[in-house]
């Protein structure tokens, strides 16, 4: 596991602190979203997750924030030596840091709660790669023992290409969810301390481009005519041959996902009659919707060369990523707010 940052374990404390006043709103948030995940999360009731988060709190209000990940490496074990697919457990983890956010952000918009969500990030990368590496220790353990078990039947060389099939397959999973941590990092270090909305949105592409080599990414959002108007960055010849501005009415997938106010996958362009072909060599395309209470800001738009890029960890990255974004606009919007009061005073 990588080395905390600078003042990590200090700045979590204050988070689990600011937190712990909100327990039990936090708590009903994060049961409600455990509700409405694609793969449903077990033990998903109020009790379960009032233990969970009032035991994670206490622990990081105390400074104890190895004892808590040793407990979590624990249950990671606990879990995949029952056979437990780890999927529901990542999806939660991510589902409980969004819950955070809000409760977070009503203490401002100043560079301290920009740190304390980036600690929880932090937190939630690290409860990932245990889950990550508990499953990869599991499927060794399983193979060895698959293995023993083959050539007690005579039957070893065809069980043991099956496995390692499987265990590369298994590394290849884990490997995509650590490109995944890496990238929602990546984008919420990026943008964590830009407060004009077109520097933010060019960042953000920016940073998702490099990261995860995709053909095109683009951040957009309305403007007060109803326009999408933003930033976005594409492979070297791919469209225009540097970043640039892109403005257009809400139309194709971005605007049916921001009519259905839920992300679009779509596995081969070909094949969707809203497909607008404007990048050329696209064969899947994402779509995640901003949204902010209730309210439909944008979308952040990623198309792929490979046909079938996008499955349902990608989903759950941009939605976080969506989630860093919509806060990023939400703080410079204030942060304009302030200004020009400041300038009419």
């Amino acid at each position: 596991m990588k080395d905390a940052p600078e003042g990590f374990e200090e700045t979590l404390q204050k988070t689990a602190e600011v937190l712990w006043h909100h327990r039990e709103a936090l708590t009903d948030a994060w049961a409600a979203a455990l509700r409405h995940l694609v793969v449903p999360a077990p033990n998903n009731d109020r009790e379960f997750c009032k233990r969970s988060v009032d035991a994670m709190l206490s622990r990081l209000r105390a400074g104890d924030i190895d004892g808590y990940l040793r407990e979590e490496a624990e249950a990671a074990a606990a879990t995949v030596t029952e056979g437990t697919s780890v999927r529901p457990l990542a999806l939660a983890i991510r589902a409980l840091d969004r819950c955070c956010v809000p409760f977070l952000l009503q203490e401002g918009a100043d560079a301290d709660v920009a740190n304390k969500l980036l600690a929880l990030d932090e937190l939630g990368d690290r409860r990932l790669e245990l889950l990550v590496e508990a499953h990869e220790d599991a499927a060794a353990r399983h193979l060895i023992e698959a293995q023993e078990d083959a050539a007690e039947r005579g039957e070893k060389a065809r069980e043991l290409m099956r496995l390692n099939d499987a265990l590369r397959l298994a590394q290849r999973q884990g490997q995509h969810r650590a490109d995944q941590i890496g990238l929602v990092s990546s984008v919420a270090r990026r943008i964590a301390s830009i407060l004009d909305p077109e520097q933010l949105m060019q960042g953000a592409a920016d940073a998702i481009q490099t990261r995860a080599n995709h053909t095109y990414v683009a951040v957009v959002v309305l403007d007060r005519e109803g326009v999408l108007v933003g930033r976005w960055a594409g492979r070297s010849g791919v469209g225009r041959r540097s970043s640039g501005r892109a403005q257009s009415p809400a139309g194709g997938v971005i605007g049916r996902a921001m009519r259905k106010r839920a992300p679009q996958v779509v596995v081969d362009v070909s094949m969707d009659a809203d497909y607008h072909a404007d990048v050329p060599g696209t064969r899947s395309e994402m779509v995640v919707p901003l949204i902010e209470k209730g309210e439909i800001l944008g979308a952040v738009d990623f198309q792929s060369e490979v046909t079938g890029a996008f499955d349902l960890d990608d989903v759950a990255a941009g939605e976080a990523i969506a989630e860093f974004v919509v806060v990023g606009l939400r703080n410079a919007r204030r942060f304009a707010a302030m200004q020009a009061a400041g300038t009419a005073l």
